[in-house]
């Protein structure tokens, strides 16, 4: 599990699921009504989780990468 080419495609698909649920819960929320701002703080939230996910996942592999040179 500590190898880039397994690290990298599961940060992606992570990410990928925090999106797809995004998604999901959005039309659920939405269906029937026209209202963004009940699903406004479901995508902000999404987006700082996805940020998370992918910037520190990616991060923190860096820093692996770079203690075991």
């Amino acid at each position: 599990m500590n190898k880039p080419a397994v690290i990298i495609p599961v940060i992606i698909i992570v990410n990928a699921c925090i999106w797809g649920f995004a998604m999901l819960i959005s039309s659920n929320t939405l269906s029937g009504t026209g209202a963004y701002q009940q699903i406004q703080h479901i995508l902000i939230g999404s987006a700082g989780t996805s940020l998370v996910v992918v910037g520190g996942g990616l991060a923190w592999l860096e820093k692996k990468l770079k203690s075991n040179e």
